[in-house]
């Protein structure tokens, strides 16, 4: 099917370009090659610098999850004693 044509509906939802992919996999490798000198990998800066780590980490927990009240099963000390007759 060519470019623009009907039915075309493009890039996949999700889909990086090549560039993204591209730098994402050169930083991987370049972080992973860090982690192999003691000087020089997360470790120790996150040692020397805790303030800092937590600020990054905290930055990558969701802030918000979302939860089905339906899907959710209690542990029976939480269950009502109606519940259980």
């Amino acid at each position: 099917m060519a470019k623009f044509e009907k039915g075309n509906t493009g890039r996949p939802k999700g889909a990086q370009n090549k560039l993204t992919k591209t730098v994402k996999e050169t930083v991987m490798a370049v972080f992973e090659d860090l982690q192999t000198d003691p000087k020089a990998n997360l470790l120790t800066w996150a040692k020397d610098n805790a303030t800092e780590f937590y600020k990054i980490a905290s930055k990558l927990i969701p802030s918000e999850v979302e939860v089905r009240a339906n899907e959710l099963k209690l542990p029976e000390f939480m269950k009502s004693n109606e519940s259980k007759s």
